[in-house]
């Protein structure tokens, strides 16, 4: 079985947190476009394919599994973490020399062989209607990563608008980048944190005039959740929705 193995949302369970309890995993947060990214890539992969390593690398493309990203907060790249027994061990940011990542992979604790225990799935309680309600006090506090709990599993619409903001709240944006837009949604996440609205959705007007569908359309959607947050009637979404289309 390949030492190198390319992994995405669908089988990262699996791949990774599952398998880390059989022996160390190694993974590569990168992305197309970042050139750093391409200067640590060949020396993990040199060193995996070391006789005597003993630990999988697992390259994950942030572009397209951005869940994964924010859930491991994941804020520039190249990002390096190291997963043993399901939890993260040890990680790195930015194109280390040679010398110190292979200290860091040196340093890697075994993994304890045991299955990984199971565990049950943290629900929100509450009628949908209730849930729907609490998700909307937690997001007018910029609590994201709570709100993302109550809104888990609802079908109404409104539920569906106010995800995406939950989810750009909960990771802060994540712009994981020095680019001007990166940066800026870095700064469209704190402002709305701190229920600056208007600072929130002028910045990410600006970035949606350069590119609409800006992380593949996340930014767009964070403007309706925030919309629907606001209500029909309230000032800025009078203003804005027309703007942004």
């Amino acid at each position: 079985m390949s030492k190198v193995i390319n992994v995405s949302a669908a089988d990262w369970k699996t791949a990774v947190i599952d398998r880390s309890y059989k022996t160390p995993i190694v993974v590569d947060y990168w992305a197309p476009w970042c050139g750093p990214c391409r200067m640590i890539g060949p020396i993990l992969e040199r060193l995996v394919a070391d006789p005597s390593s003993t630990f999988i690398l697992a390259k994950l493309n942030t572009d397209e599994n951005q869940q994964i990203a924010m859930q491991y907060q994941i804020q520039g790249i190249p990002a390096v973490k190291a997963f043993v027994n399901g939890r993260v061990v040890d990680s790195f940011v930015g194109a280390l020399p040679e010398s110190q990542i292979r200290a860091f992979i040196q340093r890697l604790p075994s993994a304890s062989g045991k299955a990984a225990p199971k565990k049950k799935a943290k629900k929100a309680a509450g009628t949908a209607a209730e849930r729907l309600q609490k998700a909307r006090a937690l997001l007018e506090r910029g609590k994201g990563c709570s709100a993302k709990i109550q809104l888990d599993g609802l079908t109404d619409p409104a539920a569906k608008k106010l995800m995406p903001l939950a989810v750009f709240l909960c990771s802060m944006g994540r712009g994981g980048g020095n680019d001007d837009l990166s940066i800026a949604y870095e700064q469209v996440a704190r402002a709305i944190n701190k229920r600056d609205y208007p600072t929130g959705l002028y910045k990410m007007l600006v970035i949606l005039k350069q590119d609409k569908g800006y992380r593949n359309g996340e930014a767009y959607d964070v403007v309706m959740g925030l919309f629907e947050l606001m209500g029909d009637g309230h000032e800025l979404t009078q203003a804005y929705r027309p703007l942004v289309g």
